[in-house]
């Protein structure tokens, strides 16, 4: 299944991301970067902001973190279920 999304950023303006396409160490660190811009996990982040409160910028921020945790949980997901078929 394709994942895929607009972003906007304020670098680069709109940005369509294929996440199936991503290799998984792009993944890892496009997720790392969020952990380490927002000091914490895409599940302790989401807890502690408002999205009344966030700005745009965040927002589209936490979209794409949580397509990327999405991508990568699901691929992991894939592979234990092809490892445990063997």
């Amino acid at each position: 299944m394709s994942r895929r999304s607009i972003v906007e950023t304020s670098e680069n303006g709109r940005t369509e991301i294929d996440y199936s396409s991503l290799s998984g160490v792009a993944i890892d660190r496009r997720i790392h970067a969020y952990e380490e811009r927002y000091r914490a996990t895409l599940r302790d982040y989401s807890l502690s902001v408002s999205c009344d409160a966030a700005s745009p910028h965040e927002l589209n921020d936490i979209m794409d973190w949580e397509r990327l945790v999405e991508e990568r949980d699901e691929r992991a997901h894939k592979y234990r279920q092809n490892a445990g078929s063997r």
